[in-house]
């Protein structure tokens, strides 16, 4: 879906005109062209319409992305939904596959990462994960100064806290939830951090770790 179909799909959802939509932030004949794809618009008009409906920019976005995103990204994205599958249906096999079409992919360290520890899990191999592999994943992790509202950050974290040390893992608990337990987060943000906190509290009780940071008091 092109910028123009999402901004239709959106006015159309909200029951609007092409007037009510735009609320002379641009004009209209500006506007029908955009809609058709003959003309583009400009990302400060983008959001203040956006805004100006409280359209939440992550779900926009999730809309167009596959018309903006590359081929490499996409494959990604087809190769994470394969792994998901296998991993429901039990597939040993198509599990094996996946990962060796995972570690042909250009570039993706966020991605192979996640998989890479996702399917060692999976077999039961998470001890045999060498410590270069653990140590690039944090420092992957710990590139991100702003982490703490990057999704890819975050998918990381959540993905692999195999690999971090319990005192690690419980700090960066506390710092996610001291950031959120008061923010207006978008939807997809409160999404990946409820995936985040379902995961700790899996790690917690399988691994038995003990909570160092008093994280309850947050």
């Amino acid at each position: 879906m092109t910028i123009g179909e999402a901004l239709k799909h959106q006015r159309i959802r909200l029951g609007l005109t092409q007037d009510e939509m735009i609320q002379g932030i641009i004009h209209k004949s500006h506007y029908s062209k955009i809609e058709r794809g003959i003309e583009g618009i400009s990302a400060e008009s983008l959001f203040k319409i956006l805004f100006a409906h409280h359209i939440d920019v992550d779900s926009f976005l999730e809309l167009i992305k596959n018309e903006y995103i590359s081929e490499n990204e996409k494959r990604a994205e087809e190769l994470e939904n394969k792994v998901r599958i296998a991993f429901n249906t039990s597939d040993k096999n198509e599990i094996e596959n996946c990962l060796q079409e995972v570690l042909k992919l250009p570039g993706n360290k966020v991605f192979k990462y996640r998989i890479i520890v996702a399917i060692a899990a999976f077999r039961g191999q998470l001890d045999e994960l060498s410590v270069g592999i653990k140590e690039d994943i944090i420092k992957e992790f710990t590139r991100h100064d702003t982490w703490l509202g990057d999704i890819d950050a975050l998918r990381l974290f959540g993905n692999c806290m195999q690999v971090f040390t319990e005192k690690q893992l419980n700090n960066c608990i506390s710092q996610i939830l001291k950031q959120y337990s008061n923010n207006n987060a978008s939807e997809r943000m409160i999404e990946r951090i409820a995936i985040i906190c379902n995961n700790y509290l899996y790690y917690c009780y399988y691994y038995g770790y003990r909570n160092e940071t008093n994280i309850t008091n947050v």
